[in-house]
């Protein structure tokens, strides 16, 4: 089939990759429960054999984007499957690219150890250059958060539905660095 005249469907959380990849043509669609009437669908990473039960017809693309990197890296493959405009997936990647170099800046004088508890906090902490350390600044998602009160302990808002695609990224970053900062401050 012809890239071009694919009937794409990109779920709700993911909306902002039509921009970034200046895809004119889609649907914003749920296959995570229902079947939808795409040839190429554009989901979150770990729902594919989900949707693909769901969708058996179905091309699938996962987005990974715990980190500036991985979603450009997302952006790169889409390119190379022809999904979406190459000049304006190329300014997206610069425009990641610059995003993410200017919130690394912020963390240059921040001399801390960190112990992140989950994989997807590891990325995050690993891709903004902090000292991982047991002994570190504990920094959980707040799925994992007991309520208790807990000294040195920074609980990351991961669920940021209201913000788009960038924003969400950005503010795991921004509420780290920030989270330090205060912490330092104490």
């Amino acid at each position: 089939m012809i890239r071009g005249t694919m009937k794409i469907g990109i779920t709700k959380m993911y909306k902002e990759i039509a921009d970034l990849i200046g895809l004119e043509e889609y649907e914003i669609v749920n296959p995570y429960n229902t079947k939808v009437d795409c040839d190429f669908l554009i989901i979150s990473k770990g729902y594919k054999e989900r949707v693909k039960k769901l969708n058996p017809e179905s091309e699938i693309f996962e987005v990974k984007s715990a980190t500036f990197m991985d979603l450009i890296k997302s952006l790169e493959e889409l390119k190379k499957l022809g999904i979406g405009k190459e000049g304006k997936i190329d300014k997206s990647i610069e425009f990641l690219k610059n995003k993410e170099k200017e919130i690394k800046k912020l963390v240059k004088d921040l001399n801390v150890k960190v112990n992140p508890k989950t994989e997807f906090i590891r990325k995050v902490v690993e891709d903004l250059g902090l000292e991982i350390s047991d002994n570190g600044i504990l920094i959980i998602p707040d799925y994992l958060f007991d309520g208790k009160n807990i000294e040195n302990i920074i609980i990351l808002k991961t669920h940021n539905y209201d913000l788009g695609l960038v924003e969400r990224i950005e503010d795991r970053y921004l509420q780290i660095i920030q989270s330090i900062q205060k912490y330092l401050n104490k």
